[in-house]
């Protein structure tokens, strides 16, 4: 990233009608060169889980009618500017409710952020989950398909989980779900495992 980055930060449910329909392209650019940014972040996929592109690894925002990841690179790009395209990796309330199995659970078996899903708020996904498979999906899709200046990937980190799939595995291994070391200890091979995949899945396009 350059020295003056902007974050824009874009996370829209599906409730919001007219997404980016009053992208200008003109006023983009002249909106980056009053800040002096040479480099912004822009959004293929925020933390309600929609795209802000056409995709196929995953659903594109049902109220956005055009591919406003691409606008905003071309527009960036021709005067110079940088962008790093964002990806919400933990959070994606879409999924979640799709696929509530998949979150990060806690001992007593209430999701992590809120606590359930009568609670407005987002969920956090396990990274020792199918999710993962899903993820790096998103990610190859758009460095195969747009001109990234580098991947910007939200919410992970070492994560201590009691979902299904991580007591199986300490199970699996001889371990007990109780064993707050053994938990520990597999929240930072889980996390290793995503960086590790995470980069060879980039590397294996650019």
């Amino acid at each position: 990233m350059n020295f003056r980055q902007v974050h824009l930060d874009f996370h829209t449910s599906e409730a919001i009608d007219g997404i980016g329909s009053n992208f200008d392209k003109k006023q983009f650019q002249d909106a980056l060169k009053m800040g002096h940014v040479n480099s912004i972040t822009v959004f293929s996929k925020c933390h309600h889980g929609w795209a802000y592109h056409p995709s196929k690894a995953n659903e594109m925002h049902p109220n956005l009618k055009f591919d406003l990841l691409k606008a905003q690179i071309e527009a960036a790009h021709e005067i110079g500017v940088k962008t790093p395209v964002y990806i919400s990796a933990g959070l994606d309330e879409k999924y979640a409710r799709r696929h509530p199995e998949w979150l990060v659970r806690n001992a007593d078996d209430s999701t992590t952020w809120v606590s359930d899903f009568l609670t407005p708020g987002y969920h956090k996904f396990c990274m020792n989950t199918p999710y993962l498979d899903y993820l790096l999906a998103q990610i190859k899709e758009v460095c195969e398909n747009y001109d990234a200046d580098g991947i910007f990937l939200d919410i992970v980190g070492v994560q201590p989980c009691y979902c299904h799939n991580c007591r199986q595995t300490l199970r699996n291994e001889g371990k007990s779900p109780k064993d707050a070391a053994a938990v520990n200890e597999l929240a930072r091979r889980t996390y290793a495992n995503y960086t590790k995949r995470v980069r060879e899945t980039i590397d294996s396009v650019k």
